[in-house]
Formats: structure tokens, C-alpha cells, sequence
């Protein structure tokens, strides 16, 4: 005789009954037996049931703390290094791994970094997973061999549908002895006769390649803990695009502003430096010698005002001017600036190696400017060397063409070259080289606005190379 145990509408258990030999059991007994079997199924499932209430609800006190960490720092991956053990405690593992598209972090017992990248790829390759789990890796991810001599167990969840941002747990093989009621298979003797199988007798079985099952609470759990951070990454993006606004609006007026003063104040200066010089021509004769020397500095600082101001202008004006994008040949344009700027290295001895430059997609007056101050740049930090050397080269990548300028001048210290593209920023004294300070900034702003990038390389005496790329296919805008 048996008794079901059923535990929520599904059988999960029996209580089984044996004699000797054959016995009726009258009604009531039987009656009794089944309240008492109807007993224990409530006790199971009210247990369960609060044990499951239970587990949900520590579940959820994690989530809270790691949402407030994460919503408390810049990004999410910061927020989540900063609570290893509640991330662990989390989904009772081992080992963890926080997958951004700039990192890979490793938190506890996990395999390599390798390794994981490597299950971070295949899991980017099953399109539309959002929470995959496994107790057994050797088995369901059997295209990464090396990963199950790491980790029995797998929880990864997906945090983003376009990028590579994924939460990983990790949970260590258990190999466990299971004791069977006899042997299941029968066993065949020799010549093929059949032995009895002795039903009753222990059997065990060691049980190896699987970690502790991902309970259901959990993988509950990780599905609130994906819909919160995707809540906390929304805001931090409406955060973003409002800042955004709000600094495009700013440098649209600062750029106004700035054009407006620079605008009004190249008057002022041109009537400063023509009276200073028709002053000098029509008294010079009367002046002494010091007051000439006072003439001639404000000569040299009105001329010196006028230029800063024109760079002003031409700054501002970058970013308020449309992009006319045509073919430009980098080679002609190349030895046209070099012939334009031929007065300010007369007499000096400069070597140019300069390699075939492509043809690119850019604002042909645009990148003129980029390449004027780039090369003036190298005419004037090579002033001293004895011969200067200017070297250019291009470099075609698969989606962007790289133009570098390098030259044996002064060189700059690389702990200052997050300044070198700001505005008014200089790294020599003005005693020694001239200059407003605009030049590279100027030239960042340029192929910025052609969606690419600029970098530059030095070292103190040792020389400089300047570097920019430009898209091989720009989008049409």
C-alpha cells in the first residue's frame, strides 16, 4: 500500500507500506492513513512555503543594497565591485564576474579571465538570452572545455541588449555519493547468463560534474535584480542627455559669447597697433630711448592681443560653422602649407620625410587649419636641433585613416598631455616659444567634429609625434 504526498498539486513524495504477506487493511485504517498522509503533504508545503518566503525576502535586501550602491556611484559596475560579498551572498556562490564593455572584474573563486571572456562570447552568441543557468558546464556548454575544470555551475544574466554587459556567478563542482535501493542495470555473467539482481541490497554511485541546482528563488531573484539595474541605467541615461542638453546649450552660448567679444575687440586692437605704429613713425625721432622701448612693447602686445583674438575667433567659429566634406588630397595640401610657411624656417636646416598621404573625406578648410598648426607646431618646438627632422606617415586601419606628425623637437612630459588640447594651455614658457595656446585645441575641436580621434606621443628632448584619424566612410550628415 502506498500514500501520495502532494506538495502544491505535484507529487512529491510517497510513504510506501510492506508485510510479509498479503493483508486487507479495512477502511477506516485506510482513511486514516490518508488524513495522516494529507497532514504531513500541508506541513511540507507550509514549511516550503515559508522557507521560500524566507529565502525571497534576503533576496531581496541584497537587491536593495547592491541598487543603492550602484545608484550611489557612476556606473553600475562600480557600484556592484563595491559590495563583492553581498554579490556573492546574493546567489550563494563562489565566485562572480561584472562584464562592462570597457572591464572584466573578477570577484572570489572564478576561472580566468580568459576563460570567462570566453563564456562571455558564447553566451552573446544565443540572441534573445536573457538568464541562462546550468549546474552542469561540462555538459550544456560543452563547446568550453577548459571553462568545467573551473566552475560545476553557471548563472549569467544579461543587463544589456546591445552591448556585452552581463553578471556572472560561479559555483564549484560537488561530487556526491548517491545510495540507490540495488543496482539498476542487471548484471551479465559469463557465457551471458543473467545473474539476479539482489533488488534490495545498497547500491552507491559516485555523482561528479554538477554544482549545487540554481534554486527557483534565485533565478526569481536575478530577473528583479536585471529590471532594477535596467531602471538605475535609464535613469543615469536620462541623467546624461539632460546634462548633455544642457552643456550643448552652455557651449552654444559661451561660443556666442566668446565670437561676440572677439568680434568687438579686433577694432580696438587694430586702432592700438596702427597709432602705436604711426606714433613710432611721425614722433620716433623726439622719443628717448626708453620711451621707445615702451612703444615698442605696445606694439608687440597689441599684435600679439590681435592674433590671440583672431584664434579666438576662428576657435568659435569651428563649432558654429557647418562641415562642407569633399575629397581632399592630403599631399597637396601638405606642401602648400609647407610653402606658406617656408618665411619662419628660412635658414634653418630641416629634413622632411614625408610618405605619400591618402586622399580622405573631410572639410577641405578645416583639416588645412589641423595641418597648419600641427606642422607649424614642428617647425617651431624643433628650433635649436641641428638638423630638425619632420617626419609624416599614414597608417589605413579598418575603419579610420591615422595621419602622424613626428619630429625630434623639445619634446613634452606624457604626465601633462591631457592638457596639451585644452584651451590656453601650454607646456613651454612663452619666453622661449611663442604662441596663444589655441593651435591644438583648435585642431582637437576639428577632428572631433569629424568623428575622429587625436592623441599625442612624447618625450622631454626626446621629440613628439601628433596623431589624428579621420573615418575611411563617414556618415552623410
Amino acid at each position: 500500500m502506498s500514500l501520495s504526498i502532494v506538495v502544491d498539486g505535484q507529487l512529491w513524495g510517497l510513504i510506501s507500506c510492506h508485510h510479509a504477506q498479503p493483508r486487507a487493511v479495512e477502511f477506516r485504517t485506510r482513511t486514516a492513513c490518508e488524513l495522516l498522509a494529507s497532514v504531513l503533504s500541508l506541513q511540507i508545503e507550509t514549511r516550503e512555503s515559508h522557507a521560500n518566503t524566507s529565502r525571497l525576502l534576503e533576496l531581496r535586501q541584497h537587491i536593495v543594497s547592491m541598487i543603492s550602491s550602484m545608484a550611489d556611484h557612476d556606473s553600475v559596475s562600480d557600484g556592484l565591485r563595491e559590495l563583492p560579498e553581498v554579490l556573492l551572498e546574493f546567489a550563494g556562490a563562489n565566485g562572480a564576474a561584472v562584464i562592462s564593455a570597457e572591464r572584466c572584474d573578477l570577484i572570489g573563486q572564478t576561472p580566468p579571465a580568459a576563460q570567462v571572456n570566453a563564456l562571455v562570447h558564447w553566451l552573446g552568441q544565443r540572441a534573445g538570452l536573457t538568464v541562462f543557468h546550468t549546474n552542469n558546464v561540462r555538459r550544456d556548454i560543452d563547446e568550453l572545455p577548459e571553462l568545467a575544470a573551473h566552475a560545476g555551475g553557471v548563472l549569467a544574466v544579461a543587463i544589456s541588449q546591445i552591448h556585452s554587459h552581463y553578471l556572472v556567478w560561479f559555483r564549484p563542482e560537488q561530487v556526491r555519493t548517491v545510495q540507490w535501493a540495488g543496482r539498476p542495470d542487471k548484471q551479465i555473467g559469463p557465457q551471458g547468463a543473467l545473474n539476479p539482481r539482489h533488488s534490495f541490497e545498497r547500491w552507491q554511485e559516485q555523482i561528479s560534474g554538477y554544482s549545487q541546482p540554481w534554486s527557483p528563488q534565485i533565478l526569481e531573484g536575478v530577473l528583479e535584480l536585471r529590471t532594477s539595474v535596467l531602471g538605475i541605467v535609464l535613469r543615469k541615461a536620462e541623467e546624461m542627455a539632460q546634462m548633455a542638453n544642457e552643456l550643448r546649450r552652455s557651449n552654444k552660448e559661451l561660443e556666442a559669447f566668446s565670437y561676440s567679444v572677439s568680434h568687438d575687440l579686433r577694432a580696438p586692437l587694430r586702432h592700438i597697433a596702427g597709432y602705436t605704429e604711426l606714433l613710432g613713425e611721425i614722433e620716433g625721432q623726439h622719443l628717448s630711448e626708453r620711451g621707445t622701448r615702451f612703444l615698442k612693447h605696445i606694439e608687440e602686445a597689441a599684435h600679439f592681443a590681435g592674433s590671440l583674438v583672431d584664434n579666438l575667433l576662428n576657435f568659435s567659429q569651428m563649432g558654429r560653422s557647418a562641415l562642407r566634406l569633399a575629397d581632399v588630397d592630403l599631399n597637396a595640401l601638405v606642401d602648400t602649407i609647407r610653402q606658406e610657411l617656408a618665411p619662419d624656417y628660412e635658414g634653418r636646416e630641416i629634413i622632411w620625410d614625408i610618405a605619400p598621404l591618402p586622399k580622405v573625406i573631410a572639410d577641405p578648410a578645416f583639416i588645412n587649419l589641423a595641418l597648419h598648426n600641427l606642422i607649424a607646431n614642428a617647425i617651431k618646438y624643433t628650433r635649436g636641433r641641428e638638423p630638425a627632422h619632420i617626419e609624416m606617415r599614414a597608417y589605413q586601419h579598418a575603419s579610420e585613416t591615422e595621419i602622424s606628425i613626428r619630429d625630434n623637437g623639445v619634446g613634452f612630459d606624457m604626465a601633462y598631455a591631457n592638457k596639451l588640447f585644452g584651451v590656453f594651455q601650454r607646456l613651454h614658457r612663452m619666453e622661449d616659444f611663442e604662441g596663444t595656446g589655441i593651435g591644438l585645441a583648435s585642431v582637437r575641436r576639428i577632428i572631433e567634429r569629424h568623428d575622429g580621434r587625436v592623441w599625442a606621443v612624447g618625450q622631454v628632448d626626446q621629440g613628439a609625434s601628433f596623431h589624428f584619424t579621420l573615418p575611411r566612410h563617414p556618415a552623410t550628415t
